[in-house]
């Protein structure tokens, strides 16, 4: 039988996560059903891949460090869940900044999806989590340059919730990088998902009001 772990809290709030993101993906999907517009469609697959993520995170940290092979394979999950998520959030980015038919709009698209299976065949090599933060900081920062510019030319206003989302979330993942934590049932990764809450309903708000380029 499977023994579960001493990280309650972690599970719990990985599946506040994964509930949230179903939320939004949903949410996301009927506005892309009537809008037909691009960024919609990925913002919706960029919550969808955070809550696949947490769910299998959650089930990452809910079953016994003993257990290694179970517990390796649900991470490999998780990661994959990560890189889908940074690529989601890409793809919604040039939808919203570039327009459709440009050739650089296509090339980018084919620069995403390559980047994205190398990363996810990469996982299977080394799946340590420095790995996921390597792809995700660089990303965030390309997307937060992209939402202030069009806030600061254009006064786009979901730009910028955007763009503060995805900061409040950096910021929580910097309880990670340094596992400062305030108890044993409160650690390093809790408070990371709590940022990560945060972050991700101020970018849910901002990502139902934007619009393709």
């Amino acid at each position: 039988m499977i023994k579960l772990s001493n990280e309650p809290t972690t599970v719990f709030t990985d599946l506040a996560i994964s509930f949230f993101g179903f939320y939004c993906a949903n949410a996301l999907q009927h506005l892309f059903n009537a809008t037909l517009m691009g960024v919609h469609k990925y913002f919706s697959l960029y919550f969808l891949a955070i809550a696949f993520s947490a769910f299998f995170g959650a089930l990452y940290h809910a079953i016994d460090p003993r257990y290694r092979n179970v517990r390796s394979g649900l991470w490999k999950i998780t990661m994959i869940g990560m890189i889908f998520s940074v690529m989601t959030m890409l793809m919604a980015i040039i939808f919203y900044s570039i327009p459709i038919k440009s050739n650089f709009f296509k090339f980018l698209q084919i620069i995403i999806y390559l980047f994205s299976f190398i990363l996810t065949a990469r996982i299977f090599i080394n799946d340590k989590i420095i790995n996921a933060v390597l792809i995700y900081f660089p990303s965030s920062f390309i997307v937060c340059m992209i939402m202030i510019y069009s806030w600061m030319n254009y006064s786009d206003f979901a730009a910028l919730q955007i763009f503060i989302g995805i900061f409040i979330t950096l910021f929580g993942s910097s309880f990670v990088m340094t596992r400062i934590s305030f108890h044993k049932h409160f650690n390093h990764n809790d408070i990371f998902h709590i940022f990560q809450l945060i972050g991700m309903y101020v970018i849910f708000v901002g990502s139902i009001k934007i619009i393709d380029y």
